[in-house]
């Protein structure tokens, strides 16, 4: 943020409620995920990715305003020198608003691009979503099929989703040299879900050239090369998210 006019506004923690998840789930190969993953970083052992449409309708540090934004994240293993940590890497992510672009990339080392997010739209037991870069397709997924998550499931759903880790990477190029900043980090959220679903996954990522979608061209022909084994389940979801930037870490390699 401009030095000359004080620290930073963004509190340690942002707690925003009605949160709208819409996640797909994919089963890749090896090579597919590794791919995408920095140094010091392997594919899980069950290699795959997943890509996750976020609606946050209201966040203090946009002055009330929400924001929306997909993650595409790979399951991947970290060996820190503190032992290995197994999350989801971001290589890209998109916003629909500036505050939160820069945010995420200068503190929590995301790689967030600009996008435009239509509303999810719903149609019986079905939800679908698209991003668009100055009006040209990039990606659009559904979930289909969708069925209520039980109680006790959704309990057990929560248990887990109390700390989300998911590790950014904060590459700052230099003038001249090796880079400013060159390190992964570690990002918690922690959701409490009160409305859950889940059906089944589909995703397609289109291939605009570089003059249509100038900062997302490569990003999603690389995406739409990402070999698809066989989808997982969908998962959506409606419920609160602390964004705990205060548990945010400096991960150092073993």
């Amino acid at each position: 943020m401009p030095i000359a006019f004080g620290p930073s506004l963004m509190p340690e923690r942002s707690e925003v409620r009605d949160a709208e998840v819409l996640a797909l789930s994919f089963e890749t190969t090896v090579d597919g995920a590794a791919a995408l993953l920095p140094p010091g970083m392997v594919p899980a052992e069950r290699p795959g990715f997943s890509v996750t449409r976020i609606t946050y309708p209201s966040v203090e540090y946009l002055g009330g305003r929400g924001y929306c934004e997909v993650v595409l994240a790979v399951a991947a293993r970290f060996r820190a020198a503190d032992g290995d940590i197994v999350a989801g890497y971001a290589p890209v992510m998109w916003v629909d608003r500036v505050g939160a672009l820069i945010a995420g990339r200068e503190f929590m080392g995301f790689a967030k691009l600009p996008a435009e997010l239509p509303p999810i739209e719903a149609a019986g037991d079905a939800r679908r979503f698209e991003g668009r870069e100055e009006g040209a397709p990039l990606f659009e997924g559904t979930a289909s099929g969708l069925v209520p998550l039980s109680a006790d499931k959704l309990e057990r759903v929560n248990a887990g989703a109390s700390e989300v880790v998911t590790m950014g990477w904060k590459h700052i190029p230099s003038a001249e040299g090796p880079p400013d900043a060159d390190y992964p980090l570690a990002n918690v959220t922690r959701w409490t879900y009160r409305h859950a679903w889940t059906g089944d996954s589909a995703i397609v990522f289109h291939r605009p050239d570089d003059r249509a979608a100038p900062f997302s061209s490569r990003v999603v022909a690389g995406l739409a090369r990402l070999p698809i084994v066989r989808p997982r389940s969908a998962f959506v979801a409606v419920g609160d998210v602390i964004i705990d930037r205060a548990a945010t870490r400096r991960l150092v390699g073993a």
